[in-house]
């Protein structure tokens, strides 16, 4: 019961403090790229320079040729617009509570709302890269479908990931500072792990699971699904599953542990 009460009272004070959210993500947007002479067109700029970096060296240099019957350049722009939000995420998040010190101490401010700042500032750019996907597809000969709006299930699945782990590293970091820079260890890793830019059909078959237990792997791929394959979520009963679990499981543990050391940040901070 008292899970149930705190995510009520979770939701509604997302729904209550709705203004001071879109101020904080809207500060958050601003402050990434104050100073820059381009401003906030490196939300694009960045990521899009970094996949034709990735694109030229594999689909170019390496000669890289249709996947599945989809262009090289549509494939891996699908994994790694997904990649890069999830991965910009929890970077931010580390920081998040010595970020926003000053409202610690306010009694009346749920400080579990935080993460959603984030999540809600790294959204722009997804969802603006998201567009320049469909392009890009339809520019290689791929046709629009109704398929393209599961992406909007794939995006939420990824944000309730994201959301346990903001509470996670966010709380843990305030005591332990050096998490910033494990989670950035673990992420660097996690980008060559997960088929982005490589197929799965070149790992062993017996590798293959081990890929698979990856929540991302079922994000990513979830994209190509839906940009590419045309296959609904539905047809992967099993992994759709596991995902949840794993990302239910992860949530609830964000939330234990951001409940748990919340009462402490004052004295830390």
């Amino acid at each position: 019961m008292n899970i149930v009460k705190d995510v009520s009272a979770f939701l509604n004070s997302i729904l209550e403090k709705k203004y001071l959210i879109f101020q904080l993500t809207r500060r958050e947007i601003k402050a990434l790229y104050s100073g820059s002479v381009l401003g906030t067109a490196w939300i694009i700029l960045e990521p899009l320079a970094f996949m034709l970096i990735l694109w030229f060296f594999f689909g170019v240099g390496l000669r890289s040729g249709d996947v599945d019957g989809a262009p090289f350049i549509v494939y891996l722009a699908a994994g790694l617009i997904s990649w890069s939000f999830f991965a910009e995420t929890p970077a931010a998040s580390a920081e998040l509570i010595r970020k926003y010190s000053f409202l610690v101490k306010k009694v009346d401010f749920r400080l579990s709302i935080l993460p959603i700042v984030n999540i809600f500032s790294s959204s722009l750019s997804h969802l603006i890269l998201l567009a320049v996907v469909v392009v890009i597809a339809f520019l290689n000969g791929l046709k629009p479908s109704l398929f393209f709006l599961q992406t909007g299930y794939y995006f939420f699945a990824m944000c309730v990931l994201l959301l346990g782990l903001g509470w996670l590293v966010s709380s843990v970091n305030v005591f332990f500072s050096d998490i910033s820079k494990i989670v950035g260890i673990f992420l660097k890793f996690g980008f060559w792990i997960t088929p982005i830019f490589w197929r799965l059909d070149i790992v062993p078959d017996k590798y293959r699971v081990l890929i698979k237990m990856n929540p991302m792997y079922y994000i990513i791929q979830g994209y190509r699904d839906s940009l590419i394959y045309n296959i609904p979520f539905w047809e992967q009963p099993y992994l759709t599953a596991y995902y949840w679990l794993v990302t239910l499981l992860n949530l609830l543990i964000g939330a234990l542990a951001f409940r748990a050391l919340r009462s402490h940040f004052a004295h830390v901070i």
